[in-house]
């Protein structure tokens, strides 16, 4: 945990209004009817049990990845997450995430999950659909070899990590300029006209919904390749949560937020 967290946590606030003023800004653009849907959806997501749910194309799901995807637990979401951008330093640059895989420690064993954006499915050729899971695989694999080396890794590993993965699946899959446009393109629309939650909110929700269900996905978990690796998967278990409680107050204030600027822009002070 930062050194000072009575400071972060503040920071974090702060940064999460600012982001909430964007988020208020595309809402007040969009038509009324779906600007009532995306805030009803905001005001369900409060709830964590509500964010992630079992995928809803299992089949197609399997056909484009493969076997390798057996071995990960996959969910889908109606929201898109936001974090500090990895390519910018600017405080209110974002990267948006339509999929995120994580691998959580729980009760003794690594559970991998990837989580993918319900909309993103429904509107992705197959051809994207499987780069984006064979992204996400490959990401997966990288980091898994990373962290075998026990450290944590930094801004810099995971940017590399990223586009070592997004170069070895276009490779793979022979993707052309085209469709990755096309892919973009797709993203940004769902990043403008889909919920926004924090990251860390995300995962707090990927990992309630594996504790509810941990024991009908045991045959997913994996044991630990060492006494060390066991070790930092108590360690970075309790850490997160130790940030539980915090995740969810920044989404409910992220939530008032929005909804109080739009009553503001609605009253003409806007």
């Amino acid at each position: 945990m930062p050194p000072n967290r009575e400071q972060f946590e503040q920071e974090y606030r702060d940064w999460i209004l600012l982001m909430a003023r964007d988020a208020a800004y595309r809402l007040a653009m969009m038509p009324l009817e779906k600007r009532e849907e995306v805030l009803t959806a905001y005001r369900r997501l409060k709830d964590p049990r509500l964010v992630v749910r079992k995928i809803s194309e299992e089949e197609r799901i399997l056909r484009l990845a493969g076997e390798r995807l057996a071995d990960f637990i996959v969910v889908e979401t109606e929201a898109v997450a936001f974090y500090p951008s990895m390519y910018s330093y600017l405080p209110g640059a974002l990267d948006y995430a339509v999929a995120m895989n994580r691998r959580f420690f729980c009760r003794g064993l690594w559970y991998p999950i990837i989580s993918l954006n319900s909309e993103y499915i429904r509107r992705s050729s197959d051809r994207i659909l499987a780069f984006t899971l064979e992204h996400e695989l490959e990401m997966s694999r990288l980091f898994l070899e990373i962290s075998g080396n026990q450290r944590a890794l930094s801004t810099d590993d995971k940017r590399e990590i990223t586009d070592s993965a997004g170069k070895i699946s276009l490779q793979k899959l022979g993707i052309t300029p085209d469709e990755l446009r096309e892919d973009e393109t797709l993203m940004h629309q769902l990043s403008l006209f889909q919920p926004l939650i924090p990251k860390s909110y995300a995962e707090r929700a990927m990992l309630i919904y594996l504790e509810d269900r941990v024991a009908e996905l045991e045959t997913c978990g994996l044991k630990s390749c060492s006494q060390e690796e066991a070790a930092l998967g108590e360690e970075l278990s309790s850490e997160f949560r130790g940030w539980s409680e915090f995740s969810q107050e920044i989404y409910e204030l992220f939530v008032r937020e929005i909804g109080s600027l739009l009553r503001d822009v609605h009253r003409g002070y806007g």
